[in-house]
């Protein structure tokens, strides 16, 4: 990422942000084919949100102006507050496969995952489209979107009236 995109973010960021935090710290990091872009506030309950609600609409909202200025760019960044999505993603990593394994596979029920985002829905698709034996599915419209963990008819052939429901907010950190 050039340093003249580096500074627009910063900029947009700090236009949304200082009334709520003018002390705010703002660092990059790359990580794959994206950057993360990193605050740390100590007012993280406000940048945050309930459920992360305000982070996402901070995240739409530096994307559309960066769009708006710069409209061939084509950089990937993620807003992180105080490491949110970087815990959820551990989140992910640690306790999907381990469900995936147990209630789907050996098992043989569907699971619904709720309250995640759109990012951590995609991160789950992709996370387990290699695995045999399930399928992923996302159902819902908006904030009541969910993922589905489904069985392959050779696997199990649990309904959704029998599924398993779990909350990414309630696994242990």
């Amino acid at each position: 990422m050039n340093s003249e995109i580096q500074s627009s973010i910063i900029d947009f960021i700090k236009i949304v942000t200082n009334a709520i935090d003018n002390k705010l710290e703002i660092t990059f990091e790359k990580e794959a084919d994206q950057w993360r872009v990193v605050l740390n506030s100590e007012k993280v309950e406000y940048l945050l949100g309930n459920r992360g609600e305000n982070l996402k609409s901070l995240q739409h909202l530096v994307r559309v102006l960066l769009h708006k200025k710069y409209p061939d760019d084509k950089t990937h960044f993620l807003i992180d507050i105080n490491s949110y999505r970087r815990i959820r993603e551990a989140k992910i990593r640690k306790y999907i496969p381990e469900i995936a394994n147990k209630e789907v596979l050996k098992e043989g029920k569907t699971v619904i995952l709720i309250q995640l985002s759109g990012y951590e829905r995609k991160l789950i698709h992709s996370f387990l489209s290699d695995s045999k034996g399930l399928n992923t599915s996302s159902i819902g419209e908006g904030m009541d979107r969910k993922l589905l963990i489904m069985p392959t008819s050779e696997f199990g052939t649990s309904g959704i009236d029998e599924a398993l429901i779990i909350n990414l907010d309630n696994l242990e950190n």
